[in-house]
């Protein structure tokens, strides 16, 4: 008969043994397994056989818990080009903009805890979150636009990447691993199939196009237009 634990004694019950990495390992699986409804501190102790006050000491509430899920997968977004004087600075928002889509497809119930809250990105005190803002504001001034139009611009690329990601994220069942790109434009194209002609003649004329709305074309290709136009303001 397995010996029964006792609550603090290993790894799984005492708080003073319990990692964060640890605990956001387990809160990244459980998201990654049932979405973002399945996420709990008491879902986290459970998956680590540990006690929920053991999970708190180390995360704090279930707020802080999503907060630093968000951070642990944002983290692992590229910034460097995005300061780097090497690098032209509409591929560089590009490239991180890439980056960023790779993270929340693999790991897509991110998106929903980052839509369902604030927007923290642009004014949380989270790290992550600042360094990608400050790094964004320097690729802007490196393209020479001038400061209003960078404080507006930071913002419009927040909205378009998380945007486009939330609504691609949308069309499936936002657990990972998503459909591949191709079987999210084959599911679109079925959605439109029974559009009606003669009742909406402009948009069944443009079907195919708006099945690739989901495609990494199209992301990259909002994104070019929105940089390119703030040059131009």
């Amino acid at each position: 008969m397995p010996e029964a634990k006792t609550p603090g004694t290993d790894v799984g019950g005492a708080a003073g043994s319990l990692t964060e990495a640890q605990v956001l390992d387990a809160a990244l699986a459980i998201l990654d397994e049932g979405g973002a409804g399945a996420l709990s501190i008491g879902a986290v102790a459970q998956r680590l056989e540990a006690d929920a006050d053991a999970v708190r000491a180390r995360v704090g509430s279930s707020a802080d818990l999503e907060r630093a899920v968000i951070e642990r997968v944002l983290s692992s977004v590229a910034l460097g080009p995005l300061t780097d004087d090497g690098v032209e600075w509409t591929a560089a928002v590009i490239q991180f903009a890439l980056g960023v889509r790779a993270q929340l497809f693999d790991h897509p119930a991110i998106t929903a805890l980052i839509m369902s809250g604030p927007m923290n990105s642009p004014s949380a005190d989270d790290p992550v979150a600042r360094d990608i803002t400050e790094s964004l504001f320097v690729c802007l001034a490196r393209g020479g636009l001038q400061a209003p139009i960078r404080a507006h611009g930071v913002y419009a690329v927040f909205v378009h990447i998380l945007g486009s990601i939330a609504l691609d994220v949308a069309e499936t069942d936002g657990k990972s691993p998503l459909p591949g790109e191709s079987a999210r434009i084959a599911a679109r194209r079925t959605a439109l199939h029974d559009l009606d002609p003669v009742q909406w003649p402009r948009t069944a004329a443009h079907l195919e196009e708006m099945a690739a709305w989901t495609s990494i074309d199209q992301f990259v290709w909002g994104l070019r237009v929105l940089l390119i136009g703030m040059t131009a303001t």
